[in-house]
């Protein structure tokens, strides 16, 4: 680990000034959203959202999830990477429809999956198996259609995104150049960029490809976009006035094996007390653009309503509901639970004050011993 970070905003905003290949560049008119992160406002879920669902995921010996890593929803299912590297794929109810369970050293087996996209115009579901630096596609009944061999790179590969039927960017370990763009037809790497130093805040988990096409980063305040010639520009910026990030964090050297300290130095970036805040996640759609940052040991949530130039933030709504979105689509976001907080904490997330008798009675009906639950919100039409 290198004791020290360079300017990453400078690293970043070289990247967008020269983009991922210098002969096209992409200009692009930024938004930039003002907010005040220590005031926060008084949000009813209901300000947001017309109707809140509880989707119980089905519970058996072949569905049993560990813990989500990523979820991604297409026609009605929704499929989900858990952490032993199996994808689990459940219907709108949470009914449980099939997995992909393919682990081993045979032909077409993996040991271990990094992440996992859907290409809706081909209708195929891709994951990187990054110790061989293949790609798998299967077809969205879960079955085997073919893998590929990566094109060889100075590390290796973590996260994919299908930008077209034949344009997909990885996120990697390269840290000359962490974003790569990849056409499957030539299957070759035709640009990169995204220059990043190695640091600490590189092992606080963040979903880089956060919704769409956009790339979030720990201590970035910019959103990126990715487009499919291989270029990216800066679609938003989160602008927090005198507590904006704009000086290098200390970060000193750790022995891997020295996990105390390492689990201290984390609660002080949990604290604020090494960088002012770092961002969780990010989302939105056509009418919000959202973040989540940690602060002061606390989730600070951001709405930005695009039409209204309106900024909410609030950790949690005025009938105490916690929300922690991992999916994002125009009509509803689906959230989870974070396992922490199970069951005897369930009233922190989802109160019955929010639902209505039925799910009220699946929320009632759940066990610590289930599979975990997602959460609907349904936009205000």
């Amino acid at each position: 680990m290198k004791q020290y970070i360079k300017y990453i905003v400078t690293l970043f905003s070289l990247s967008i000034l020269y983009g991922c290949n210098p002969a096209n560049r992409k200009a692009n008119e930024k938004a930039i959203i003002i907010t005040d992160i220590d005031k926060q406002d008084e949000v009813s879920i209901f300000d947001l959202f017309e109707k809140v669902e509880i989707v119980p995921l089905e519970t058996t010996d072949s569905s049993l999830i560990r813990s989500i890593r990523k979820l991604v929803c297409h026609n009605n299912t929704c499929y989900i990477l858990d952490y032993n590297s199996t994808i689990l794929a459940f219907d709108a109810a949470g009914k449980f429809k099939f997995k992909i369970d393919n682990r081993g050293q045979g032909p077409n087996q993996y040991t271990y999956i990094s992440d996992f996209d859907i290409d809706g115009e081909r209708a195929v579901l891709s994951f990187i198996a990054p110790v061989v630096a293949e790609l798998h596609e299967y077809d969205l009944n879960g079955q085997f259609l073919s893998k590929y061999k990566l094109p060889q790179i100075a590390a290796g590969y973590i996260s994919i995104k299908h930008l077209s039927k034949n344009v997909i960017a990885f996120w990697t370990f390269d840290y000359y150049n962490r974003l790569k763009f990849y056409s499957k037809e030539e299957n070759r790497i035709f640009s990169e960029c995204f220059p990043e130093e190695e640091t600490f805040f590189d092992q606080i988990h963040i979903q880089t490809f956060s919704h769409d096409n956009y790339i979030i980063r720990n201590i970035d305040n910019n959103i990126y976009e990715m487009s499919s010639d291989g270029t990216i520009s800066v679609a938003y910026t989160w602008d927090f006035g005198k507590l904006n990030i704009d000086y290098k964090p200390d970060v000193p050297s750790f022995d891997g094996r020295d996990k105390e300290r390492i689990s201290n130095y984390m609660k002080r970036i949990s604290a604020s007390e090494v960088v002012n805040y770092i961002f969780r996640m990010s989302g939105g759609n056509a009418e919000y653009a959202y973040s989540q940052i940690m602060r002061k040991d606390k989730y600070i949530n951001i709405m930005y309503h695009k039409i209204k130039k309106q900024t909410l933030l609030f950790e949690q709504t005025t009938e105490n509901v916690g929300f922690y979105p991992i999916y994002w689509t125009e009509d509803f976001v689906i959230g989870r639970i974070p396992e922490n907080l199970l069951p005897e904490n369930f009233d922190a997330i989802i109160p019955d004050a929010i639902l209505d008798p039925e799910n009220i009675e699946r929320k009632h009906q759940y066990n610590e011993f289930d599979n975990p639950i997602l959460v609907k919100y349904y936009f205000k039409k």
